[in-house]
């Protein structure tokens, strides 16, 4: 068994022996899904930040959801996990190109302008997406306290980019508005996952919504890889790009979304952050200004108060009977 095959299975046998004591909403093993999947992602901006210069955006995010569906087809084969191809192929293209395809094109494409930090801090503004989409959708309300969120979180994202390290230009506003387009796919997708393909397969969702976006943008990505001979270091980040933050990322997030609904399953967004800034301080030696951090900060909180969460938002956890 391979390192990739060993730490996937001990993420999701540590969730499912966490499983086995609590099987409420916010369960143990949620909660431990929830952090695995912030620190990992956290670290996909750090990464890209290495990867993009050098294939590419469009390249970049090629490679990363071909590596990384083509593992985890390998492994489903392997354990004989349950795809449902024939069935929600035309659900996992769509997925696919709206999950993976365009916001990793997207984000890869920032990348080569902004911080990683500033990345990850603009990745918080997913769940206010999610909470739009979800009143729009699935009729979830969208009362005046996730409104005034709304307006903080947006505020937020503006002291970023006008009194953060980097100056504000043409290129660092595309970017900036890059991340959003890419949040608002994400926070569209959960509630359409939740709404429409709630009864396919996990694996089917991780594996089939990457290998079929691969195919599908291969035409138009090939041509544009900046086709290059990596050094050891980029293809290490490359195949971490791929395998942790997106094979197993993939399969944490879609079966968060199953387990406690897509406007929670998001809110993982507001712990990247919180990653995403101490991996970019340990590998580039990145350093927020204070406005940076205060946007960062207004921006959490507007997302708590989208998500109608108390200051205490930490979940209940009950210990069932010995």
């Amino acid at each position: 068994m391979t390192s990739y095959q060993n730490g996937f299975v001990a993420l999701n046998s540590a969730a499912f022996l966490l499983d086995q004591r609590d099987n409420q909403e916010m369960s143990l093993a949620n909660l431990f899904r929830l952090i695995s999947l912030a620190a990992i992602w956290g670290a996909s901006f750090a990464f890209m930040r290495v990867v993009a210069p050098v294939f590419g955006g469009i390249g970049t995010m090629w490679l990363r959801i071909g590596i990384a569906g083509f593992a985890l087809f390998v492994y489903a084969l392997i354990t004989r996990e349950q795809l449902a191809l024939a069935h929600h192929w035309k659900h996992y293209l769509f997925i696919g190109l709206l999950s993976s395809a365009l916001p990793f094109a997207l984000f890869a494409y920032a990348m080569k302008t902004l911080p990683a930090g500033y990345g990850a801090i603009l990745n918080a503004t997913a769940p206010f997406f999610g909470a739009l989409f979800a009143a729009w959708m699935i009729g979830e309300r969208l009362t005046a306290m996730r409104i005034v969120g709304l307006v903080i979180g947006f505020f937020g994202v503006a002291l970023i980019v006008n009194l953060g390290s980097v100056d504000l230009s043409p290129e660092v506003a595309i970017a900036v508005g890059a991340c959003i387009v890419a949040t608002a796919c994400y926070g569209f997708i959960s509630v359409f996952i939740k709404k429409y393909v709630k009864n396919a397969p996990n694996m089917g969702l991780a594996a089939g919504t990457l290998m079929l976006a691969s195919v599908a943008t291969a035409p138009i990505a090939i041509p544009l890889t900046n086709w290059a001979w990596p050094s050891l270091t980029v293809a290490l980040c490359l195949l971490a790009l791929a395998l942790l933050c997106s094979s197993v990322a993939y399969v944490l997030y879609y079966r968060l979304i199953v387990d406690v609904g897509p406007t929670k399953a998001i809110s993982v967004t507001f712990l990247v952050p919180f990653f995403g800034v101490i991996w970019g301080g340990i590998f580039f030696g990145e350093r927020l200004t204070l406005g940076a951090i205060v946007g960062g900060l207004l921006v959490l909180y507007g997302m708590t108060l989208v998500l109608g969460l108390h200051p205490s938002w930490a979940p209940k956890l009950k210990e069932s009977p010995r």
